[in-house]
C-alpha cells in the first residue's frame, strides 16, 4: 500500500509541475477615463488573456475588461478628430499575448486588432485595424511583471490603431465636405 501511496504521490508531483495554470490579476483601471467619446464604442473581446510562449500556462485577468480600456484610450487619443454626425462602432476585439524565449525572453509581445464601422454625414467605411506592440519585463519578477506590462501594451497598441483610424477619420472629413 505505502509503495502505490509513494507511486501516485510521484504522479501527482510530476503532473502538477508541468500542468501549472496561473490566473494572475492585471488591473488596468488608470487605462480607463470615464465619459470619454460618447461617439465611439469598442465592444466585445476576451475577458482574459493567455501568455503563450511561458513554460506554465499563464492567464491574466485584466480588470476592467479589455475592451474598456482600448474603448477609452481611443477615445482620449482621437477626441481632437471628432465632427459633427461621426459614429465610430468597433468590434471584434482580438489580443494575443507571447514571449519569445530564444529570441527576446525579456520581452513580451501583444498583437492587437479590431474591426471597425465609421458612419459620417451619409458615408460609412469599413476597416480592419491590426498592431503588434512590445515591452521589456523585468527578470526575475515572476508572472507578475506580465500584469505590469499590460497596460503598456494596450496604451500603445491604442496609441497606433488610433493613429491608423485618425488617417481614415481625416479621409472622411474630407470627403463628407
Amino acid at each position: 500500500m505505502k509503495r502505490f501511496l509513494m507511486i501516485g504521490a510521484a504522479a501527482a508531483l510530476l503532473c502538477a509541475c508541468g500542468g501549472q495554470n496561473v490566473h494572475a490579476p492585471a488591473p488596468i483601471g488608470d487605462l480607463v477615463k470615464p465619459g470619454m467619446a460618447p461617439w465611439l464604442t469598442v465592444a466585445s473581446g476576451a475577458d482574459t488573456l493567455e501568455v503563450r510562449g511561458l513554460d506554465h500556462k499563464l492567464t491574466l485577468e485584466p480588470s476592467p475588461g479589455l475592451s474598456a480600456a482600448i474603448q477609452s484610450q481611443l477615445g482620449t487619443q482621437l477626441q481632437a478628430d471628432y465632427f459633427p454626425d461621426l459614429v465610430v462602432t468597433c468590434t471584434a476585439l482580438t489580443t494575443a499575448m507571447r514571449v519569445d524565449q530564444d529570441k527576446a525572453p525579456g520581452n513580451v509581445a501583444m498583437d492587437l486588432g479590431l474591426h471597425c464601422a465609421v458612419w459620417a454625414r451619409g458615408f460609412d467605411a469599413n476597416h480592419d485595424y491590426k498592431t503588434q506592440v512590445s515591452a521589456a519585463v523585468a527578470s526575475g519578477a515572476g508572472d507578475e511583471a506580465y500584469a505590469q506590462a499590460l497596460p503598456k501594451l494596450l496604451a500603445d497598441g491604442a496609441g497606433d490603431i488610433a493613429s491608423q483610424l485618425r488617417g481614415d477619420l481625416q479621409k472622411i472629413a474630407h470627403s463628407a465636405h
